[in-house]
């Protein structure tokens, strides 16, 4: 099911990319997609895990009401009680909840596809083989995050209207840690002018910290309290993904030449400078993988409308087009298939499941998550079988 979409998205990508936009097409496949994410069960690699984490949280928010002692809340404080209301008080199921906040991230994330896009089919495309199967269906938190930063925080960026910023910001860290990184990112605004050459001399510098200074960097993260323990297991699981940092500067080298279209101080200039910021964190951080996604996840969202971009300013000779899309688009695919292997690996699905039979799970079938994937026993309270 999953490679069907896959080559459907590519189909009408394609024919919007050489052809016209179709707001009917991108609108309905937008709407396949979100049933996808919401009925799906069991699947992405931390489902069961956020289960676990709605019961806890809501049962830890509960104890320290009774006890009027909020020290024995160990999750970020909005996301408990969010969970305890949603759980001890409407009395629905932490499933729901789970679907809820996968419908209005991935629904943001189209608002701002729609918004921003000069092709949005072919954005959603992007989005799908790079983030769908990984925030929406798995880091759900991260991932509502992420998305009311692009749609909500970044207009307010630009209007340099701080305040609410920052407020809005505070309110995300308070659901998920990560979200501390957008403390830093309206540092942007005070770039007013840079040059390629000046990227890539940047860029290299923050790649030879990344490789000789990174125990360094996360020594200094370790001592701020609040993200010390989120820190050090990033750093249990420090290792650098040799593929990750190859397919990461093939697609920022050709985004970055499109800083010399864009009029200066712009939205897109924005996203660009944004991007840029983020890549030299990802470089910086590149020996941990997961601590460099985590902190890059949120100014990467921006690849999906730039890549765009430079696919449709830097080329107008028709085999141009078509040689730098097919490229675009046999990168994708790689991606793709990197999550897909990813998810079987980190789900512990059997032996017998692969790439090719890799099994869409629904509210309608669960029984089927048993049998194609093992549950480890401390989930196993939590698993629904009719």
């Amino acid at each position: 099911m999953y490679h069907l979409l896959f080559v459907i998205l590519l189909l009408f990508s394609f024919l919007e990319f050489f052809g016209k936009n179709n707001k009917v097409i991108a609108n309905s496949l937008f709407i396949i997609l979100v049933i996808f994410v919401t009925l799906r069960y069991g699947q992405g690699s931390d489902y069961f895990n956020y289960i676990y984490l709605f019961n806890h949280s809501a049962n830890n928010f509960e104890n320290a009401l009774l006890n009027n002692d909020f020290r024995i809340i160990t999750q970020e404080m909005s996301f408990t009680a969010l969970s305890y209301i949603w759980l001890k008080i409407l009395h629905f199921t932490p499933e729901s909840l789970t679907a809820i906040l996968s419908f209005f991230s991935f629904l943001l994330v189209w608002l701002f596809i729609k918004k921003y896009s000069l092709k949005p089919i072919t954005s959603l495309l992007f989005f799908y083989c790079t983030f769908y199967l990984i925030y929406p269906y798995s880091a759900i938190r991260q991932s509502i995050c992420i998305s009311i930063f692009v749609f909500y925080l970044i207009p307010l960026l630009q209007n340099r209207k701080y305040l609410k910023y920052y407020l809005l910001s505070i309110l995300l860290f308070t659901i998920h840690y990560s979200s501390i990184i957008l403390f830093v990112i309206p540092i942007v605004n005070k770039i007013k002018n840079y040059n390629v050459s000046q990227v890539y001399i940047i860029s290299g510098i923050a790649f030879i910290i990344g490789l000789l200074f990174y125990q360094f960097l996360f020594h200094f993260f370790s001592a701020i309290d609040v993200i010390a323990g989120k820190i050090s297991s990033y750093t249990g699981e420090a290792k650098l993904d040799i593929t990750s940092l190859i397919l990461r500067i093939i697609m920022f080298v050709p985004i970055l030449h499109t800083s010399k279209i864009f009029e200066r101080n712009s939205m897109r200039d924005l996203f660009l400078k944004i991007y840029i910021f983020g890549f030299i964190l990802y470089l910086l951080f590149m020996s941990s993988s997961l601590i460099s996604s985590r902190i890059n996840v949120y100014m990467r969202y921006f690849e999906m409308i730039l890549l765009v971009d430079f696919l449709v300013y830097f080329f107008f000779k028709k085999w141009n087009r078509i040689l730098s899309y097919s490229f675009i688009i046999t990168i994708m695919t790689v991606l793709y298939i990197k999550n897909i292997n990813s998810f079987i690996d980190q789900g512990t699905y059997y032996s017998e499941v692969n790439f090719i039979n890799y099994p869409y799970v629904s509210v309608f079938n669960k029984k089927k998550i048993i049998e194609t994937r093992n549950i480890p026993s401390y989930y196993q309270q939590y698993v629904i079988y009719d």
